[in-house]
């Protein structure tokens, strides 16, 4: 675990507990960063899904095992 100080707007962070759910600085901070991290592996799958790279919808033998 890094332990650093840092200076937060406090009208920002506010915002960010109330949207998080989150209590103290350091809960939000972690929930933030966990959300962006999340949020980019929704763009990759989002992202596959719109280009269909990698997706094996005509192999009988991949959806005969995704409905078996």
């Amino acid at each position: 675990m890094h332990k650093t100080a840092l200076r937060l707007d406090d009208d920002l962070l506010g915002s960010a507990r109330e949207v998080l759910g989150t209590k103290t600085a350091t809960e939000t901070i972690h929930a933030a960063l966990a959300e962006v991290v999340a949020r980019r592996g929704r763009e990759r799958l989002f992202e596959r899904l719109h280009t269909q790279k990698g997706i094996d919808l005509a192999d009988e033998a991949v959806m005969a095992r995704a409905w078996g």
